[in-house]
């Protein structure tokens, strides 16, 4: 679907979507440079085998694979690879026609249940391993040569569900995967791990953990039966495959198959194969409410519905086995199923990197956002899973370039239905939900905003790098620009807790202290990020003022993401958190040119006021200076001279001219000058700015700040 050709139609209350007062919603905070997985896409199943033939005509892959109002979106085919060669041919044509809908975003993969060599609830023997491979690869080349290659093939479909198909122990994928899995890409195909039926993780631990062996897995296949609405987000975390970063495809699921793909929200008897039988909720809405979780808690790239069509399914079907009477004016169109997941599939295109997103803003309300590849529009979806109420949302999203969000709405009453625009003020919009004329107000928005992020580069603070070797102020970390790897520090709130009002406004908790400012209430996660320049490669002790009013505080430092400094823990320098020692953090190589240094806190409250790095210049004194030159800085030294870890200041009047930068009161940059000592700094500042006021001068070189009252 092309966004930029969607008409402006105004805002007033479009169908029912209407601007609020932002006091009576839940926040939904999206941030553009916290990047995710990239979306591969969604799509179903075809197994002509097993539906009779009729798996998906050209007027189905149509409605399942379009993208324009009244289809569905998918982009992704999956098929079986059949143990009988001579049944290769039976899903081409399905191919053929899905590809014709979905053009270049076109995906498309195939997973083997038996072979030649097992059947059902049958192992394959390790001497017949190089035979399945040489299978598989049969049946690549055949799609290949019939002109829709395969983009993945897996190893086997379902090893713990194997009744009915090839059974593989956590053992027996170890060791096909490690000696025989890399030769399934013999023809360009991507390799996909065993599809667990449960998602089970010990299936996959003993590859993940080898380095050997994960290198011939591309994705990792999973299955979501055993689980429902009503399973933890446990399930669908996997922080292993995170640590490893490795791409995941939910590669079939049906949330049940005894209600009609129809049913809104119904009281009834389920129970199949995946769950247990027992009256329960058969809810439309745990289709968006499952994709949810896939997306923002188990970190999917693509998920894949079971068949396309089926009662149950995405395109209504008759039920084969006599259990629902659908109406026949059901049959061929798309379900209320099949419109939830378009709210997903037709917006969220693959190459879209899912971004940060406040994912639970209330109770029995959920959000995912994503920004699309080419980086010209940004999706919100919200999934309303409270049957009983609509919801208000505001949503913020800073830092791109939107004007108004194009609302979409599925509900009881809505298919993927389009509620018009909203009008987005200062990167902020209030809704309500709406699900049109029912009792049931549970419902999936998804909002399309038209417009790039604004990328602004990070600057030095000041506009000058800092020089090393040198001494900084932890508070000179660099102005933040907007755009990935553009943030220049992450505080756990956006208040600054402190009372100074140097750099206001960033929620950064800076203090004036007796010896200027520093970096105070620290909370672990919490880092500030400099642009720094090293004059020369060697090797240099590293230096920081710390205070702590306990023996837990720490903190690490990293240079271009390398780590330099392990988690050090300040030793307690006072009952309060205003007595500074400087504690040595041992020694650092470092190489000549330009760096990113990362500030880190790893444990909660530790106080910084500079970091020094190798020997400074006989020209510079040490540490904040309130319109004061040298001096101990205001500082208590170690009360224990033998104590390793606390060394002793030396401090050095200025005899030569510095350059310093000139601050107002809300950290906006006035001026440079060029003074010798406070009384000449203060005169010059006093000639430089326009109005009376507090100013902060500060040394480019990171050495001196004065903070001064102006009068005029």
């Amino acid at each position: 679907m092309d966004f930029k050709s969607l008409g402006k139609l105004g805002f007033a209350t479009v169908c029912g979507m209407a601007l609020v007062a932002p006091a009576m919603a839940s926040t939904v905070n999206v941030d553009l440079d916290e990047e995710h997985q990239v979306i591969r896409g969604f799509g179903g199943m075809v197994h002509n085998e097993w539906q009779g033939g009729s798996g998906l005509s050209d007027a189905d892959a149509e409605l399942a694979f379009g993208t324009g109002d009244g289809h569905i979106g998918l982009n992704t085919l999956r098929i079986p690879v059949y143990a009988n060669s001579g049944s290769f041919n039976k899903e081409v044509n399905a191919a053929k026609a899905a590809k014709k809908y979905a053009g270049d975003d076109f995906l498309f993969y195939a997973t083997p249940w038996t072979s030649p060599y097992a059947g059902a609830n049958q192992h394959i023997k390790s001497s017949d391993y190089q035979k399945y491979v040489d299978h598989l690869n049969s049946f690549t080349k055949y799609m290949k040569d019939q002109g829709i290659p395969l983009d993945a093939i897996s190893i086997s479909n379902e090893p713990d569900w194997c009744g009915e198909w090839a059974c593989w122990s956590a053992d027996e994928i170890y060791n096909f995967t490690k000696g025989y899995a890399d030769q399934m890409r013999k023809n360009g195909t991507k390799v996909i791990s065993t599809e667990s039926f449960r998602y089970d993780k010990n299936l996959y631990n003993k590859v993940l953990n080898d380095a050997n062996a994960i290198k011939n897995w591309d994705i990792l296949g999973a299955h979501f039966y055993a689980s429902e609405a009503s399973t933890g987000d446990d399930f669908f975390a996997y922080s292993l495959a995170d640590q490893k970063g490795i791409e995941r495809w939910m590669t079939e699921h049906y949330t049940e198959s005894q209600g009609s793909g129809n049913y809104w929200r119904t009281v009834m008897r389920t129970g199949d194969q995946a769950n247990q039988n027992k009256m329960d909720t058969v809810r439309a809405m745990d289709v968006a409410y499952e994709i949810h979780r896939a997306m923002a808690v188990g970190n999917f790239n693509q998920y894949t519905w079971w068949y396309i069509r089926r009662c149950y399914g995405l395109i209504m079907e008759k039920d084969f086995g006599n259990k629902l009477q659908v109406p026949s004016n059901e049959i061929g169109k798309i379900s209320k199923r099949g419109y939830v997941m378009s709210q997903f599939a037709r917006f969220v295109r693959p190459g879209a990197v899912r971004v940060g997103a406040t994912a639970k803003p209330e109770a029995n309300l959920f959000a995912s956002a994503y920004k699309s590849a080419d980086g010209d529009s940004v999706i919100v979806v919200l999934v309303n899973r409270d049957y009983k109420n609509a919801k208000t949302v505001t949503i913020n999203v800073p830092g791109a370039n939107i004007e108004t969000f194009h609302v979409y709405t599925t509900s009881e009453a809505k298919n993927a239905q389009d509620d018009g625009e909203v009008e987005v003020k200062n990167g902020s919009v209030t809704i309500t939900t709406d699900a049109g004329n029912t009792n049931n107000k549970d419902c999936i928005v998804t909002l399309v905003g038209v417009g790039p992020q604004v990328v602004v580069p990070r600057e030095p603070f000041g506009g000058k790098m800092i020089t090393l070797p040198g001494k900084f102020e932890v508070e000179d970390f660099d102005v933040p620009g907007s755009g990935k790897g553009n943030k220049t520090f992450m505080d756990k709130d956006s208040e600054n807790k402190g009372e100074s009002k140097y750099r206001d406004g960033l929620g950064v908790d800076l203090y004036d202290e007796g010896t200027g400012v520093v970096l105070g209430m620290t909370q672990t996660g919490e880092w500030l990020e400099y642009t720094v320049n090293v004059t020369a490669d060697g090797e240099y002790d590293i230096v920081a003022s710390v205070a702590s009013g306990s023996e837990t505080s720490a903190f690490k430092l990293l240079l271009d993401d390398e780590e330099i400094v392990p988690s050090t823990t300040v030793p307690k320098t006072g009952e309060d958190w205003q007595t500074y020692k400087d504690l040595s953090l041992g020694k650092v190589k470092l190489t000549k040119g330009e760096h990113i240094l990362h500030l880190e806190i790893t444990a909660d409250y530790v106080n910084i006021d500079w970091i020094r790095i190798g020997q400074e210049s006989a020209s510079s004194t040490t540490g904040d200076n309130n319109a004061t030159d040298g001096g101990d800085n205001g500082k208590t030294p170690a009360t224990n001279p033998d104590d390793p870890q606390f060394v002793t200041n030396h401090f050095n009047v200025a005899t030569s001219a510095e350059t310093f930068a000139v601050f107002d009161l809300m950290g906006t940059f006035v001026g440079r000058i060029d003074a010798i000592d406070a009384r000449e700094a203060q005169q010059k500042t006093t000639n430089l700015v326009r109005n009376g006021g507090i100013y902060f001068v500060k040394s480019i070189r990171g050495t001196r700040t004065f903070k001064f009252s102006v009068t005029k």
